[in-house]
């Protein structure tokens, strides 16, 4: 499975807007965008937005709106790409506290 197959499936799994081909500009999926922010590169397999800084693959995109471990994001990316069967994967899914904040958008209390 490529980098791209990957990232292809976890905009799937969030309703996200694919690119065709190349680099588009969608809404943050880890921030909530009016305007959007980041950028998806379809060959490359990754993501970035110019406004909070985050950005990664697939995986990284699934531990920051799940709050997961990397090895939890790739078994479920797993079960997403059809690498392995849907099974006890989202009773792993440990309790989502809060939302992630990239820490260019988080406010000082």
């Amino acid at each position: 499975m490529t980098k791209e197959d990957e990232l292809l499936a976890v905009l799937q799994h969030y309703d996200l807007p694919e690119p065709r081909y190349g680099e588009a500009s969608m809404k943050c999926p880890v921030h909530d965008d009016r305007r959007p922010s980041a950028s998806v590169n379809r060959e490359k397999g990754l993501w970035h937005c110019h406004a909070c800084g985050a950005g990664g693959d697939g995986i990284a995109l699934l531990q920051a709106n799940e709050g997961w471990s990397y090895g939890q994001a790739k078994e479920f990316l797993k079960t997403l790409t059809g690498d392995e069967p849907a099974s006890d994967v989202r009773r792993k899914k440990p309790a989502k506290s809060k939302r992630w904040i990239p820490p260019k958008m988080r406010r000082s209390v």
